[in-house]
């Protein structure tokens, strides 16, 4: 069984039910944090619709944030990150990433990938 994550009607990732939900559970509590709207909603309870503009603007606020600039934060961020960036370049999303932020998720980004879409 696995999550779907759709963005425009495409699914841009189908991860298995337990990472999805973690997935998803870091989303709430991360968006909390940053008191910002994470673009994440249930279709049902295993299908996420993706908000791609508001997803973007989530992603931007925790890069810009205390969540990249606290080191203990930053480490526990840092996958998740990643797979946000993942998600968004799977929608097809422009999320322009300073010098320091493309050396630090390139390989991230191409590990993930392999293990997005369909």
């Amino acid at each position: 069984m696995s999550y779907i994550f759709e963005a425009d009607g495409e699914t841009v990732w189908s991860p298995a039910l337990r990472i999805g939900r973690l997935f998803v559970t870091m989303a709430d509590t991360l968006s909390a944090n940053a008191e910002t709207a994470h673009g994440l909603s249930f279709m049902a309870s295993d299908h996420v619709i993706v908000d791609v503009p508001v997803f973007t603007e989530f992603t931007r606020t925790l890069l810009d944030g205390s969540v990249m600039t606290h080191p203990v934060y930053r480490e526990l961020a840092r996958g998740f990150v990643a797979l946000c960036l993942a998600v968004l370049d799977e929608a097809g999303a422009d999320l322009p990433l300073g010098a320091g932020w493309r050396d630090e998720f390139a390989t991230s980004r191409q590990s993930l990938a392999p293990f997005m879409g369909d």
